[in-house]
């Protein structure tokens, strides 16, 4: 089950843009996709049958602490190239990201899912360019998608 989620659900590890926006942006696309794509209604129910069933959580909390360990490491990195401040917390940056995209996925209606996920590009540049002027992050120009990042 474990390699599953590793084959199928949050590849972390293949962001690397070269500057914070973009690996911020990779990320809240990967997240976005993964909440709206085929495998979507997986992660509401694995929450629920964590509080019922301790022994998925200790069989999952590998890949789990993996994908937190990697995300953060997308922050260290930025660090590293002097984008952000070392004093940032670099867990605090990844809810923000991906606790936007799942509350904007998870809280939108199923009557305005299509629009949502038509505009959800525009809102995943909003919400990295809040999340990295809050942070004082140096930021390049939103640009647009690259080949392989259109939309969902």
């Amino acid at each position: 089950m474990r390699q599953t989620f590793e084959a199928r659900w949050l590849a972390v590890t293949k962001i690397d843009t070269g500057n914070l926006q973009g690996d911020l942006r990779a990320l809240a696309r990967m997240v976005a996709q993964t909440l709206t794509g085929p495998f979507s209604g997986a992660h509401p129910r694995i929450s629920l049958d964590l509080a019922e069933h301790p022994e998925l959580l200790a069989f999952l909390r590998p890949y789990a602490e993996a994908t937190i360990a990697q995300g953060r490491h997308i922050i260290r990195r930025a660090i590293a190239r002097g984008e952000l401040a070392a004093s940032v917390n670099p867990g605090l940056i990844m809810d923000l990201v991906v606790g936007a995209v799942t509350n904007h996925v998870r809280t939108t209606p199923r009557r305005l899912r299509q629009a949502m996920l038509a505009k959800i590009e525009a809102f995943i540049d909003s919400m990295v360019e809040v999340v990295l002027a809050g942070v004082g992050a140096k930021t390049l120009p939103v640009r647009a998608p690259g080949p392989g990042e259109e939309g969902l």
